[in-house]
Formats: structure tokens, C-alpha cells, sequence
């Protein structure tokens, strides 16, 4: 897609620092997600110890190819302009494709190994879509699920009674209308099941008269929240004259249904070297490795791992109401915890590049119609989000030009 729109990023309902941050914030995106107006939710502090110093760009060697599937790509150009771009100082780059299990590129920018553990912000809203995808294609659930019976508390009355798994999924469900109101996603002592709880028994943020749970959207994370706790309380083992028991807890889950069959081997919801949390921050609280993520990225491109990509990637956001949207991604629409990218709402119909940024700059996509995946693997303690996603779009072009001129290997 060349000539693509260069879209700036700022990370709306991503993180914070602590359940009192978000009171702090007060600067607001617009009702119609207009340019000038910004929501901005602060990630947590990263850890000191594990953001590496600066360091220049690499020599451009006079040329960088690769031969693989037996076919020959020059990436001098793609190389050149990651060197190029000083705000992306330390980083891991990669391309590749469905077919072939070896990349197509591989590039580590300044200190930053393949297998560094990093802290992924929103980039872990792709992990819930997901889970909830592999859960639907086990049969445990459907998108169409409502919240109750699982979740036992959730009312019989008014609107909220008709949220939906894909509504909590896809920014749709309501919960996000004001994204600055609770913060128990953060509040580690909770479970699961009460912090949905306590984002059930907020002021339900159907904004408008008449809307209803698929009727807006507002990007944060308290629907994503809840999904993970409608996930987790769905897995149960019924047997004849007992009561549903939970079988496993949402980590369990998640190496059951994503980790685990993809040999993603360090990707977790919570710092590794602690404990898992019995309330994971499901929207923002990951972390993984540039080998892991890419490995998810390319078990997308193959259509396989996810049997119903179309379902997974389409555009669910089209034509409603903005209540809350990062600005810079005013053009883009929401599918099941990426986004749909593309140069004006009415392309979002047809696009095939979804993608699912982070505060701190890690940024991963997938083009299924040039047929590649991408990760830009990054930490950047102030203003990643809106890096990643700049170099993504400088990036997007140039991958797409040397697939279009690769030549078969001699």
C-alpha cells in the first residue's frame, strides 16, 4: 500500500502507574477522536534495569540480502531507514512469512537480544483476542456468549445485560466510555472475577440515549478486563449432580490455548521473575521475547493457529460513535484486540494489515495481503507509542517493495 498515511499514536487506555494515575490524567481525546485533543494514559515506570542505553545507528552495509524460500530480498533500503530513525535507538527487527520458518529479516539495533524479556503494554490486547478466538474454536465459547451465567453477578436488566464476548473485545462493549473512572485492572490483590465485578458496578458509559452494548466506540481497558474474566470463569468442568468447578486459572489458559501449542516458551502476563497475579492486567500486562511475539505473528499469517482469521481481523467498529480513540488513529477501526489499519474509515473495509501497538513502542502486524508479518521489539520509557507506530508506517512500504522486487536465488 504504497503512499500510506503517516498516523501518529497516542496510546489511549493503555497503562498507568497506579490505580490514583488515573485521576491524575486530564487531558481528554474528543468525542469525534478529533486530532487536536489527546487521551493519554501513562504506562508504568520501566524497570531501570532493563532499558538499554542509547546507542548509534549501525554502519548500512552497500548491500543486505537474504535468500530464503528460494527467492533473494534486499533489505538495504529497509535497514538503512531503521538506522535512519535516532528515536528508535535499541531494538529488534523482524520480517517474515508464513511459508518459510526462517525470516526474511532479522536485524537487532543497537542492545537488544531476541529472547530480551520486555514489557509489551497494549501490544498484549492481540493476546486476549487470541485467547478468546482458540477458546471459541475449542468450543468452550462463542463471541455471541453473554456475560451471565459465568459471571454469576452480572444483571438481568437494562442494557448491560446484552454485552457480549466480542463486544469486550472489540471496544464496543461500553465499559470504556470514561477509561479514567476505576483502575482495579491495576490492583494486583483482587481476583479475576472481582475486578470485573467492580467494573460491572461502575456507571455503565452508554453515553448516548437509545445505544446499547455494539453501539460505540471507546478504546480503554476495562472491556478487555472483563473478557479475560468471563474467559477464565467459562472454563469449568461440569459433571452430572455437581456444580460448575473452574478447571484453570486465566495463565493456565493462556498456555494452554496460545503459549503452549506455539512454543512460545517466555511470554507470560506478569514480570517472570514474580508471581502470576490472581488479577492479571489482561489490556496492558504482558511480557514476551521479539522469538515469542513472532512466532504468534506468523501462526496469524497462516491461518491455521486461528481457523476463522476473518472473524479475528475484520473491522467491528465501522460507523459508530468515537467516544474515546487514540488520537492519530482517528482513520483506524477495532477488530478483536488489534487494530484495522488503513488511510480513511471506508478502506478499513477492505484492508488486510492489523496491528496491536504499545505504549512503550513494540509494535507487531500482519499484511495478509502482501503475505508478511512484521515486529518492531522495542522499550522506550517516554513516548514509545507514538515511535513505533511512525517507523511502522516508514517500514510498511519498504517491506512491501522488496517482496514486490525479490528475485529467485541463482
Amino acid at each position: 500500500m504504497a503512499g500510506r498515511k503517516r498516523l501518529m499514536w497516542i496510546a489511549a487506555g493503555t497503562a498507568m502507574a497506579g490505580a490514583a494515575a488515573f485521576a491524575a490524567q486530564a487531558n481528554f481525546g474528543s468525542g469525534d477522536g478529533g486530532e487536536g485533543h489527546y487521551m493519554v494514559q501513562l504506562p508504568p515506570a520501566v524497570p531501570s534495569a532493563k532499558v538499554s542505553p542509547l546507542a548509534a545507528p549501525a554502519t548500512v552495509p552497500a548491500s543486505l540480502t537474504t535468500t530464503v524460500g528460494g527467492y533473494s530480498y534486499d533489505w538495504t533500503a529497509l535497514q538503512a531507514a531503521i538506522d535512519a530513525d535516532t528515536e528508535v535507538a535499541n531494538g529488534y527487527f523482524i520480517v517474515g512469512n508464513a511459508s518459510d520458518p526462517a525470516y526474511l529479516f532479522a536485524y537487532e539495533k543497537g542492545s537488544f537480544g531476541i529472547d530480551r524479556v520486555t514489557p509489551l503494554a497494549s501490544a498484549s490486547k492481540w493476546f486476549a483476542g487470541a485467547l478468546g478466538m482458540r477458546m471459541a474454536q475449542a468450543g468452550i465459547v462463542t463471541l455471541e456468549d453473554p456475560m451471565r451465567p459465568p459471571l454469576a453477578f452480572w444483571t438481568t436488566s437494562g442494557t448491560k445485560k446484552d454485552v457480549k464476548l466480542k463486544h469486550t473485545l472489540s471496544m464496543t462493549s461500553g465499559f470504556n466510555a470514561s477509561p479514567l473512572v476505576g483502575g482495579c485492572q491495576l490492583l494486583p490483590g483482587q481476583t479475576l472475577y472481582n475486578c470485573a465485578k467492580s467494573i460491572h458496578d461502575l456507571r455503565y458509559d452508554i453515553l448516548r440515549p437509545g445505544n446499547a452494548p455494539g453501539a460505540q466506540y471507546s478504546y480503554g481497558p476495562h472491556g478487555i478486563q472483563v473478557a479475560g474474566a468471563y474467559l477464565e470463569a467459562k472454563d469449568t468442568s461440569i459433571a452430572p449432580g455437581t456444580s460448575p468447578t473452574r478447571e484453570r486459572n486465566f495463565h493456565e489458559l493462556f498456555a494452554q490455548h496460545v503459549t503452549t501449542p506455539l512454543g512460545m516458551t517466555s511470554t507470560t502476563w506478569y514480570e517472570p521473575a514474580g508471581s502470576a497475579p490472581t488479577n492479571p492486567w489482561v489490556a496492558g500486562g504482558a511480557f514476551s521475547t521479539p522469538r515469542d511475539y513472532a512466532k504468534l505473528l506468523r501462526a496469524f499469517l497462516g491461518g491455521s493457529f486461528i481457523s476463522d482469521m476473518a472473524a479475528f481481523t475484520q473491522q467491528r467498529t465501522a460507523g459508530l460513535p468515537r467516544v474515546f480513540v487514540p488520537a492519530g488513529a482517528t482513520n483506524w477501526e477495532y477488530a478483536l484486540g488489534s487494530f484495522v489499519e488503513c488511510d480513511t474509515p471506508a478502506a478499513c473495509a477492505t484492508s488486510k494489515i492489523n496491528s496491536s501497538p504499545g505504549a512503550y513502542g513494540w509494535t507487531g502486524w500482519i499484511d495478509r495481503e502482501t503475505g508478511y508479518y512484521a515486529l518492531i521489539a522495542t522499550q522506550i520509557a517516554t513516548g514509545g507509542d507514538r515511535k513505533g507506530v511512525e517507523l511502522e508506517q516508514v517500514m510498511q512500504d519498504l517491506i512491501e517493495d522488496a517482496i514486490a522486487n525479490r528475485t529467485p536465488a541463482p
